[in-house]
């Protein structure tokens, strides 16, 4: 037959119309960031509800991880150290409660009005005797004990012997002197490091020497307490040694002489309750 020479030839390689243009495509993105945009600037209730449910339970994860972190030190420490530590809060306790019941008698004796004069007078001398031995400014004596710490590399810092009269307080110490001749009181510094160690302001030398007057067995029991003093010290990063006296008697006769406060000044106090 004649080719049909109107006819158009089938174009094979032709290709399917995309769905949608480049402009559309990009007008498309364009109006999902706007929305986005709009979503973040202006939220919802619903958003809002949802933002404030996962910060309080983001919340109570990070309580909750820190409540078994602190938990941890009393469940990875040893049977003993548990036992030590139960019998030096009891110690504390007793302590306590001791000290309340001599109160609540001279409340009685003193609401009573039996010997008003007499008591108060008494009191007022007890109160005194145990102001001056807090502050430092009469020696002091009694049972405890006394450390010795040997620190052949110079590696204690005025940040141990801080943390070591802390926990020694907490233990129940009473009296604190260091090398025999600084009393330690509540404004007491301590500072430098190496052969600058001070307290004070006095130079401390090795070996150092911490007389602590209070409960023996609470005090030494505290300091041996796994992780405490002694094992910071006696540690791989100290490299250490120390070692622990139980006295029955003993005798602290340093001074604290304070000096005049620059700023603080008595305060009118309340009233008297009738």
């Amino acid at each position: 037959m004649p080719e049909d020479k109107g006819s158009v030839p089938e174009d094979k390689g032709s290709v399917p119309e995309e769905k949608g243009s480049v402009p559309e495509q990009k007008e498309q993105k364009v109006s999902a960031l706007r929305r986005l945009g709009r979503a973040m600037t202006r939220p919802g209730k619903a958003q809002v509800i949802a933002a404030v449910m996962l910060f309080l339970v983001g919340l109570g994860a990070v309580m909750q991880i820190r409540a078994n972190s602190a938990e941890d030190a009393y469940r990875n420490a040893r049977r003993e150290d548990l036992i030590q530590l139960l019998d030096g809060l009891a110690a504390e306790s007793e302590r306590l409660e001791d000290e309340i019941a001599e109160l609540d008698r001279t409340r009685s004796e003193l609401q009573s009005g039996a010997n008003t004069s007499r008591v108060a007078r008494e009191q007022l001398e007890q109160r005194l005797e145990v102001t001056s031995i807090l502050a430092g400014t009469v020696p002091a004596q009694g049972p405890g004990i006394r450390m010795t710490i040997e620190d052949p590399l110079n590696k204690i810092d005025g940040d141990i012997l801080l943390s070591a009269v802390e926990e020694l307080r907490d233990a129940g110490a009473e009296v604190i002197e260091i090398n025999d001749s600084v009393r330690v009181v509540a404004s007491t510094w301590f500072g430098g490091a190496g052969d600058q160690l001070v307290a004070d302001g006095k130079p401390v030398t090795r070996p150092i020497t911490i007389s602590v007057i209070g409960d023996s067995h609470s005090l030494e029991e505290a300091a041996r307490f796994r992780g405490g003093i002694v094992s910071e010290i006696t540690g791989p990063r100290i490299g250490g040694e120390v070692d622990i006296d139980q006295l029955d008697r003993l005798v602290i006769n340093s001074l604290h002489h304070a000096e005049p406060n620059q700023y603080a000044r008595p305060a009118s106090g309340p009233p008297t309750p009738r």
